[in-house]
């Protein structure tokens, strides 16, 4: 039987609610903070490692074209036609520039929060690797922290590299071209001609070719990276029945790979070119698009949401969690340790088979002992798999959610700029409301709690395939 539902208390200021969690039970205490931004809620803790890439960043490389008039008429008088489109290249240009500008503070959010996790695994490893003198080194745990640390690696290049990169020498190259096309339309005057001409020019469209070259090696990189995860990963019986899954995400990740190292060597010569001759616009056409298709493949079938490790009990795969003190008391040493090393493909195994759990129709075999016909057993059901933060950063932004619902759990008629939920306050709805409710949970598991799993899927994928390459590597 579920818990019983106490009474809620609430802690209120004129700036913050708080609800407090006063049951009694064997699980961690579950909450998740907003802040509020005109009657926007975002939640603020636990913090997420999140797929923040914006789609207007793959129309980059379109702001090199934004020229085309200022290159191509490039004479003096400049005909009416050609000012026409330069009053058009220039300020879409400037417009790319600014979209650039918001996904680089996108991606700093995730450098910022991918550091804090860094920094707290390598006290973690340090803690392992220094027990009290009585007990024996945790050398599963610290592979294990090792394995997590490699992919955070791969996750701050993706970040610094692909994105803020990116965006620093793109953005500048965009707004470089669009002032130069606009000081265009004056090109009569000498020195606006020779001040257009060099920003419009090798200036401008030479930080799209310092950033082809960058991206390239960095893509090098991850072709070499990624081969080496999928050659473990194929010569390892151990990791036969997730095969196939691994084999398909390494394979994306080169794909990926090859085809932005091209495109962006190509794009980078092309817009050199195109200062002087206009068949340069001809190579640069089918970057453009691919570059939107790079950004696209990215977005939909790589890029992943996650929350990052922390001292809060959450899911992370941090191995105090996974594995406690009482299992190791009643295990040998040995059978720990090998246990610890098969943490991953055993939680592999798990978020697959909650994918095809989750669906209209749920093969309740698979989900245990789950009542979906109860609210309090889904809650439950919610929190002991750490998806209850998902929940409730769905209930407060997804367009299913009742408005006076919403109203209800987060309190937006109050002026409150921090919000703090709980599996309590959820529990403690009137009765009136707890059908409701239990609809909205079944309906998050079918749709972002799957994208969830789906999360959780792409992110074990390359840790295992990381542990078996780092595995081969020391083998």
């Amino acid at each position: 039987m579920p818990p019983s539902q106490d009474t809620l208390s609430s802690l209120v200021s004129d700036k913050a609610f708080h609800h407090e969690e006063n049951e009694t039970t064997d699980l961690p205490p579950s909450s998740v903070t907003f802040t509020r931004h005109r009657r926007k809620l975002r939640v603020t803790n636990p913090p997420w490692y999140r797929n923040s890439l914006l789609a207007s960043v793959g129309f980059l490389e379109f702001a090199n074209a934004g020229d085309f008039a200022a290159n191509v008429w490039n004479d003096v008088p400049i005909p009416l036609y050609a000012k026409i489109f330069m009053a058009i290249g220039g300020p879409l240009a400037l417009l790319i520039s600014i979209a650039a500008l918001r996904d680089g503070i996108l991606s700093w959010q995730n450098v910022r929060i991918l550091q804090e996790e860094r920094r707290y695994l390598f006290l973690l490893r340090l803690q392992h690797l220094n027990p009290p003198a009585t007990t024996p080194v945790d050398q599963a745990s610290v592979r294990l922290i090792d394995r997590r640390l490699g992919v955070g690696y791969r996750e701050l290049g993706s970040e610094v590299i692909d994105r803020i990169v990116m965006d620093l020498f793109l953005g500048i190259g965009a707004l470089l071209v669009g002032t130069g096309t606009i000081m265009a339309i004056w090109g009569a005057n000498s020195y606006i001609y020779f001040i257009s001409n060099l920003l419009s020019g090798f200036v401008g469209n030479g930080f799209a070719a310092a950033y082809g070259v960058l991206n390239a090696v960095w893509s090098i990189y991850l072709i070499w990276r990624f081969r080496g995860h999928d050659r473990a990963c194929m010569s390892s019986t151990a990791l036969t029945p997730f095969r196939d899954r691994l084999h398909r995400r390494f394979q994306y990740f080169i794909w990926h790979a090859v085809v932005s190292a091209i495109t962006g060597l190509v794009a980078g010569a092309a817009s050199m070119l195109t200062c002087r001759m206009w068949w340069g616009y001809v190579m640069l056409i089918p970057c453009m698009l691919l570059e939107v298709g790079c950004n696209q493949f990215w977005r939909v079938l790589l890029g992943y949401d996650r929350p990052i490790v922390s001292s809060q009990p959450h899911w992370g795969l941090i191995p105090d969690y996974t594995y406690r003190e009482e299992s190791k008391q009643c295990k040998e040493s040995k059978e720990v340790e090998e246990e610890k090393d098969n943490v991953l493909l055993d939680t592999l195994a798990s978020v697959i088979s909650m994918q095809k759990a989750f669906s209209p129709l749920p093969p309740t075999h698979i989900l245990g002992d789950v009542d979906w016909s109860s609210l309090d057993s889904l809650l439950l059901f919610i929190l002991n798999h750490h998806l209850f933060d998902s929940l409730c950063g769905w209930l407060a932004s997804d367009s299913s959610v009742p408005k006076d619902l919403r109203h209800s759990l987060f309190r937006l008629d109050a002026d409150y700029t921090e919000i703090t939920l709980t599996l309590a306050d959820l529990r403690g709805l009137p009765d009136s409301d707890r059908p409701r409710l239990h609809d909205l949970c079944r309906n998050f598991l079918y749709t972002e709690g799957r994208q969830v799993m789906v999360g959780r899927e792409r992110f074990l994928l390359e840790m295992v395939g990381y542990a078996a390459w780092k595995d081969g590597q020391l083998g």
